[in-house]
């Protein structure tokens, strides 16, 4: 490990970017501040744009039920979903403030208070997952202020700077995570009961157009 003093006496660009400042109290990490991960967009189809941009900002997306983020307000609770009893569905995330698409899964970092080092699994349904189940760190942090508060104690940031973990264990499912931590694997397959068939976005977007008296054409 470095110090922060080591860190930054070394004169290369590389590891310029690879130094980051300590957040509150707790170890520097090295990371390349140049690559931004969790940042994958949704490819969404062309009728979801529209609607997306015909929502306003505060608002909800009738057909969706998906929250347009307002560049001045807060944003919607940024939930997990189901478990695995009820489908493993992941909550719809917010619709971005000015892009018509939903957030990534850096932007719901962002908006949970975690530092852009943290990273999260590769995919975004996971990504998702992992950030709507956490505690956001900024509370847990004021929890944590207060018990050591309490308990007399001074905190002193550490000098040590480290370096993230291997980037191997953001793209394990369940199955090879349960393998590599030698434990059986915690969540089942998802049960999929419903029977029910799902419209088309078609089929929903003619119906809503006829209810404002439009046509497709």
């Amino acid at each position: 490990m470095q110090t922060v003093k080591q860190a930054r006496k070394l004169k290369r660009p590389v590891a310029v970017d690879l130094f980051a400042e300590a957040w509150h109290s707790s170890y520097p990490r090295l990371w390349n501040q140049e690559v931004l991960t969790s940042s994958a967009r949704t490819l969404h189809s062309e009728i979801s744009r529209l609607r997306f941009s015909e929502t306003d900002p505060g608002s909800v997306e009738p057909i969706s039920r998906f929250f347009k983020l307002s560049p001045g307000g807060v944003s919607n609770t940024l939930r997990a979903g189901t478990d695995a009893a009820r489908g493993a569905f992941t909550s719809p995330r917010p619709i971005h403030y000015r892009f018509p698409r939903c957030i990534t899964v850096r932007e719901m970092a962002r908006l949970h208070g975690f530092p852009d080092w943290f990273r999260f699994h590769r995919t975004k349904w996971h990504g998702a997952r992992q950030i709507g189940n956490a505690v956001p760190p900024p509370l847990a942090r004021a929890v944590a202020s207060s018990l050591i508060s309490a308990m007399g104690v001074i905190p002193q940031r550490p000098a040590d700077a480290i370096p993230l973990g291997h980037s191997a264990l953001l793209a394990m499912d369940m199955s090879r995570a349960a393998f590599h931590l030698e434990i059986d694997v915690p969540i089942q397959r998802r049960d999929r009961k419903s029977g029910a068939r799902k419209r088309t976005q078609q089929q929903t977007e003619v119906e809503r157009l006829s209810q404002l008296g439009m046509r497709i054409q």
